[in-house]
């Protein structure tokens, strides 16, 4: 077989892959009829990829790993900003950071339906959880750093900001749940940090 043969193949398995996964979910697709779709053997398919769940990775860890570079470099800059300025500034970062956030999200959008609409039986069926989880890291170095300041803040029980967290995650995921446009998805998170912003002045008992 060569190069470009096994590349075209390859490209076919995916596509066809992402097809019945965003159509059946990863469940439900059944590997024969990847195979099938795709025009090649199992055989032919374990050439490419070691089992199903490894298409379905292959199909969006790429998307996954762009998101966390750029969460890491929002992350960055919102903790450079809040050590050399105030409560303020670091709402406004915030808000630009959700919005490049979710505008990855949206141009990325196949890749994140199938995570968070297909990904039953995978190990992305907790991808709210893991970012949720990320967040909450954030959230205690943002008390650390404000105490540091000298600026007084209130501490939620750990459930309590998990619960809180949690709720702002699935705002964001249910524009692609539930098939937003990508310019309504924005408006919508213009709306949603407006929310949440004054919602944790008010629960950390900082600003206005």
């Amino acid at each position: 077989m060569s190069t470009g043969t096994y590349a075209q193949t390859h490209e076919t398995i995916l596509n066809r892959g992402k097809e019945l996964f965003l159509k059946e979910g990863f469940e439900r697709a059944n590997l024969r009829e990847i195979c099938r779709l795709s025009g090649v053997t199992t055989g032919g398919f374990y050439r490419h990829f070691k089992d199903k769940a490894d298409l379905f990775s292959a199909l969006v860890e790429p998307a996954i790993q762009g998101l966390q570079a750029q969460y890491s470099a929002s992350e960055k800059l919102c903790f450079s900003v809040l050590e050399e300025g105030g409560i303020d500034e670091i709402w406004k970062v915030s808000v630009e950071a959700l919005e490049h956030f979710v505008s990855y999200i949206f141009d990325n959008l196949e890749s994140f339906k199938l995570i968070l609409c297909c990904a039953s039986g995978t190990k992305y069926a907790d991808f709210t959880d893991w970012m949720v989880k990320r967040e909450m890291k954030d959230m205690y170095k943002t008390y650390e750093l404000l105490e540091k300041k000298g600026i007084a803040v209130r501490r939620l029980p750990e459930k309590e900001l998990h619960m809180l967290t949690h709720a702002y995650f699935s705002c964001i995921f249910e524009t692609v749940l539930h098939n937003f446009s990508k310019e309504d998805a924005l408006q919508s998170m213009k709306t949603l940090a407006e929310f949440f912003s004054a919602g944790w002045r008010k629960v950390f008992g900082v600003g206005d």
